[in-house]
């Protein structure tokens, strides 16, 4: 969509407004308020053909108007300019999540919580995810008879714990040379690939006659058997209720969306793939309980990344502020990573 200076100009204006306010709009506030160079009656021409491209609309009997989601994409993509972080924000980043003594598992719920704080709206984190996390090491403790927690370390540094049936305990000296054989089977492969590789080595006669061999691959299938699900941590939800507080049911439905995690974990995937940040806004996430909100997310690792991150919340977000934000923790988780 081509638009000339001055609508670009009035559009922007209006984005910028309605971002602060998450009010509509009028030609007189606007002129006033935003320093626009042109009559009330030329903004209100103006803003009657942004209207008719879609890129306005006017909420009920208001005499403004409110960027419609089409307009707020316009200006994030064309209009907007971002506000970088200072020395100090960074620094406050940093900050917030040390390496020291950092399981990623807590690391990642610090920096969800770090991401609602400072956007004040709500931070999401897609975990890494365990089908593609290379299998560090895998260890079984014995919890009480018939039980047993099998502990997977990941090469990405989760690290899962799995409860397990089991009907025939082994002893302390079955148990490392248990973990030893599969150590050396497993260690360095994927997940989807260890399952694959365990149900091989079952099939062996070889393994059919070592009864030691037989159990440790038991063991192994179980664990890995079913791919984990994606997790999503979240945080912040009170800044949706705050929100929304006005209509119940939209905020009934606002949190069962977020709740559920499904769209949560479609959207952040999505982003995966892409350079940068990404930005959902209202009807792109394509889910209904959604409209009216936007998604803000990058993903973190590197080259091949492991997951992403985000903020959610209205659309009317500060996208000059929170863009700039989730692409310098992404980065910022990222170093962490490699450096792991």
């Amino acid at each position: 969509m081509q638009l000339g200076p001055r609508e670009r100009e009035i559009l922007g204006a209006i984005c910028r407004e309605y971002i602060v306010s998450g009010d509509a709009v009028g030609s007189r506030a606007l002129v006033k308020r935003a320093g626009i160079g042109q009559s009330p009656a030329t903004v209100r021409n103006v803003m009657s053909d942004l209207e008719e491209q879609g890129l306005l609309v006017k909420p009920h009997t208001s005499a403004g108007r409110v960027p419609t989601d089409e307009g707020l994409r316009f200006f994030v993509d064309r209009l907007m300019k971002s506000r970088e972080l200072s020395d100090e924000q960074q620094a406050e980043i940093r900050a917030r999540f040390s390496l020291t003594n950092h399981q990623l598992d807590s690391l990642l719920r610090e920096i969800s919580r770090m991401l609602s704080d400072l956007s004040q709206q709500c931070g999401l984190v897609l975990v890494p995810r365990s089908e593609t996390s290379r299998l560090k090491r895998i260890e079984f403790i014995p919890l009480r008879p018939g039980k047993m927690i099998a502990v997977l370390v990941m090469s990405s540094g989760m690290v899962q714990n799995r409860l397990i049936d089991v009907a025939i305990e082994p002893d302390g000296e079955e148990l490392e040379q248990i973990h030893r054989y599969l150590n050396d089977l497993c260690a360095g492969r994927e997940l989807h690939e260890v399952r694959r590789l365990v149900k091989h080595e079952l099939e062996r006669e070889e393994v059919l006659a070592d009864e030691l061999q037989q159990r440790a691959l038991l063991l192994g299938s179980e664990v890995v058997a079913e791919p984990a699900e994606d997790e999503v941590v979240i945080a912040g939800r009170t800044n949706l209720v705050r929100e929304n507080v006005s209509d119940p049911e939209r905020l009934k439905s606002l949190l069962r969306a977020v709740e559920e995690k499904k769209t949560m974990v479609r959207l952040l995937d999505e982003t995966i793939g892409a350079e940068g940040v990404k930005v959902f806004i209202g009807a792109e996430t394509r889910d209904r309980e959604l409209e009216g909100l936007s998604i803000v997310a990058a993903a973190y690792g590197g080259t091949r990344p492991l997951g992403t991150l985000g903020v959610i919340g209205p659309s009317n977000m500060d996208y000059p502020r929170v863009m700039p934000l989730v692409d310098f923790t992404a980065s910022v988780l990222t170093e962490i990573l490699r450096g792991s």
